[in-house]
């Protein structure tokens, strides 16, 4: 899976794909436990994967910073009651936050404090 590319060949694409593949195959982390936070977190990758290869940037920080946003007013608001619903979409605004993370540092932080 792992291909030796020039640094400068090195995409976006790449990344979310080791992101998926870590992801699937890591076993540092109980997969019981955090079954729901990857089932999330693969679902953003999976639908990154296929906007990055679509979109311009700023089409698809667009997208995903609305996504997180709103992401954001559900929390607050306890909108999501279920733990499992809640582990699901914790693990995908997190995957969401740190593929943003790789193109501006900035989307690490929630810029609406």
């Amino acid at each position: 899976m792992i291909e030796n590319k020039k640094m400068i060949q090195f995409s976006l694409v790449d990344i979310i794909e080791r992101k998926i593949h870590f992801t699937n195959t890591n076993t540092i982390f109980d997969k019981m436990e955090f079954q729901y936070n990857d089932e999330g977190e693969l679902q953003a990758y999976n639908e990154m994967l296929v906007d990055v290869k679509v979109m311009d940037e700023n089409e698809f920080v667009n997208k995903y910073l609305n996504i997180i946003n709103t992401l954001a007013v559900q929390f607050e608001k306890e909108e999501f009651t279920d733990e499992t619903e809640i582990e699901k979409m914790s693990g995908y605004n997190n995957a969401i936050v740190s593929i943003l993370e790789c193109i501006n540092p900035i989307f690490k932080y929630d810029l609406n404090d």
